[in-house]
């Protein structure tokens, strides 16, 4: 069994003029899922494999909710049972 996992999220800008992009709000190769009221964000599955996550992506991007931004979609990578910030923060 693999121990690896895919976890998708969806990003929409809210505040985003149609065309632009918005600051990646990365830390350490960790999103930061902030509510500053300018981005929603959706988790639409965690997967079993890269492929499976990415197949997802390919059927959500016409839905609504997703259509309006298409290149908010990101798929993670994680390891089970490995601790994330083990320092805090």
């Amino acid at each position: 069994m693999s121990r690896t996992v895919y976890l998708l999220v969806h990003r929409h800008h809210l505040s985003l003029t149609p065309g632009s992009t918005a600051p990646d709000f990365m830390e350490d190769g960790e999103p930061l899922f902030r509510d500053d009221g300018e981005d929603s964000f959706k988790l639409l599955g965690l997967y079993s494999t890269r492929l499976r996550a990415e197949e997802r992506i390919a059927g959500a991007r016409t839905l609504p909710g997703f259509a309006q931004a298409p290149d908010g979609f990101s798929v993670h990578e994680y390891t089970l049972d490995d601790a994330r910030w083990p320092r805090g923060r």
